[in-house]
């Protein structure tokens, strides 16, 4: 049995449904805030404290093997209230909360694998997903353009340490927004603010490389349809990211979304 623990975005979908298809077992421990999953057979409703009962379920249905798919938003740990077994690795999980969301991660993971429960990279399942390309729309970038590019990923580098986000806005060499916890499409909706303030005459360049040392087990950056739209709306006129660490959803609909804006998608 796979134990699946799953938030928000359509992710979650594409991996049940793939599942299905191949007819492998699975379960579900639903943290989404309407627990959306909950009409599929083996779906546990959870909250984010509730650690313990997690990991009991996923025991005692001898789930070896879990992965981590979909977001969840970082609650005010001062509001939370947690079962016995959290409240046990609380110390742990407190000093990795205020490092931020990626060392949250790694420390649950620690704590699964010493639960002798496996986390594992969904895209075992899911390998089309994986961003391999060269590009999606050859559209031309110019030496600004590329400039722009190896900045923001010196950024996202250089600010990893912080576990600060793994987007970055820039406009003709100037940084217009760096992703928080507020996660992509906000950034993009603050970067055209900015840009409308300051009028701003060039297209932005949206930059989401993972950052260094993330663990792409459970969190590898994703591109959607939404995220394209956004973009467009912002004046980004296109996206970099790094070549085999980025998921792409609804590629064909982001094929024909891209070359009718003349926007580029590239790997590097």
């Amino acid at each position: 049995m796979l134990g699946l623990i799953v938030g928000e975005s359509s992710l979650p979908n594409y991996v049940i449904n793939k599942l299905l298809k191949k007819k492998i077992e699975f379960l579900i421990l639903d943290l989404t805030k309407s627990y959306i999953y909950k009409r599929y057979k083996n779906s546990y409703s959870l909250k984010i404290t509730e650690l313990g009962k997690a990991i009991s379920i996923l025991k005692k249905n001898n789930c070896k093997n879990v992965i981590f798919i979909g977001k969840v938003e970082r609650p005010d740990i001062s509001l939370l209230k947690f079962d016995r077994k959290a409240l046990f690795y609380l110390p742990r999980l407190f000093s990795a909360f205020k490092k931020g969301d990626g060392n949250i991660l790694k420390e649950i993971i620690k704590i699964f694998k010493e639960n002798k429960l496996n986390v594992v990279n969904s895209m075992k399942f899911t390998p089309e997903l994986i961003f391999k390309d060269k590009s999606i729309n050859k559209a031309k970038i110019n030496n600004t353009d590329k400039s722009s590019i190896s900045k923001g990923v010196k950024i996202i580098k250089s600010l990893s340490k912080f576990d600060i986000g793994q987007s970055v806005v820039i406009n003709n060499g100037y940084v217009l927004a760096i992703e928080g916890p507020e996660g992509t499409d906000e950034t993009i909706k603050r970067s055209l603010f900015l840009s409308k303030k300051y009028k701003l005459k060039n297209k932005s360049i949206l930059v989401k490389f993972p950052k260094a040392n993330q663990d792409l087990r459970i969190d590898l950056p994703t591109i959607g349809f939404d995220t394209i739209k956004n973009c467009i709306k912002a004046n980004i006129k296109g996206i970099a990211v790094k070549r085999s660490q980025n998921i792409i959803l609804d590629k064909d609909k982001i094929i024909n979304l891209v070359k009718k804006n003349n926007f580029f998608i590239i790997s590097i």
